[in-house]
């Protein structure tokens, strides 16, 4: 229980994070949308397994929204760098943050270095 409470303070903003700064606001997560998110990762071919051990790595995937950035990314991974299938699968597996990827300084520092494209 200590981790997933861990894992859902880093992903809705409960527990300091890096990753958002200073903008995340407090949120509780609600069943829907953390099943929501779940569902959409599973649907990339992570099991259970796979999802236990990567939320621990990088937990504020869950608090990422699945219409604008979670999909989005994964188009473009698909449509720019040709990654899509077992590929996106090993890519998630060993980088999961690229999910949350938001900025794209395209080398012109905006200092949100956590979520750009420029890591990639």
């Amino acid at each position: 229980v200590e981790d997933e409470n861990k894992i859902l303070g880093n992903a809705f903003g409960q527990i300091h994070s890096p990753y958002w700064g200073e903008e995340r606001e407090k949120v509780v997560p609600t069943y829907e949308l953390v099943n929501e998110i779940l569902y959409y990762l599973r649907s990339l071919s992570l099991s259970d397994a796979d999802l236990a051990k990567l939320l621990k790595k990088f937990p504020e995937v869950l608090g990422r929204s699945l219409k604008h950035e979670l999909s989005t990314n994964v188009h473009v991974l698909e449509k720019e760098w040709g990654i899509k299938g077992k590929s996106l699968r090993n890519l998630l597996l060993r980088n999961l943050k690229v999910l949350g990827y938001n900025v794209d300084c395209k080398g012109d520092c905006m200092a949100q270095c956590t979520r750009c494209w420029v890591r990639f």
